[in-house]
């Protein structure tokens, strides 16, 4: 639990630990960078967190401001975590046991969607929807994460969860 914490700590303090996020060219290069970098986390002994971006700068800049709207009401509130205790990345806090199936974006100008399949131990566990857009010089960036939520088949917006302050 400790190890869990201490890459929450350290993935959550961000540019004061983290590399920056490389500018991508393509969704499907920011996306395989993301869980790279999630699975390279899973090696403590190995992994580089001072070379690692914080996954939040993958965020667009409208998704980024809900961050920031979610994470100032309860900060004024006196909460010391912020509106994400997780990582959307991975719906979770531990990635260990976990491989994730990027699948190729779906193009159309400056928007993208795409999947990522998440397995536990081999099994299937659930899908992780993204849409991405390109975001000017900043290159693609993920718009909105759709997320299993609640019973089987049910989903949700990481755009609903930052904006829904009875969500987090």
């Amino acid at each position: 639990m400790r190890t869990i914490l201490t890459l929450a700590v350290m993935l959550a303090a961000g540019p004061v630990l983290a590399a920056p996020i490389p500018i991508f060219d393509h969704p499907d290069a920011l996306l395989e960078a993301v869980y790279d970098q999630v699975e390279a986390s899973q090696d403590w002994e190995t992994f580089d967190f001072d070379a690692a971006f914080n996954e939040e700068e993958a965020f667009s800049a409208r998704l980024s401001a809900l961050l920031d709207a979610a994470n100032e009401r309860l900060y004024a509130e006196g909460d010391e975590m912020g509106a994400l205790d997780f990582s959307p990345f991975i719906n979770g806090q531990d990635s260990g046991g976990m491989a994730f199936t990027p699948h190729p974006a779906k193009i159309k100008g400056d928007v993208a969607v795409s999947s990522v399949d998440v397995t536990l131990t081999g099994e299937p566990l659930y899908t992780i929807g993204f849409n991405l857009v390109h975001d000017g010089e900043a290159g693609w960036k993920v718009d909105d994460i759709v997320l299993p939520w609640g019973e089987a088949g049910e989903t949700v917006r990481l755009s609903e969860i930052l904006s829904d302050s009875s969500m987090y």
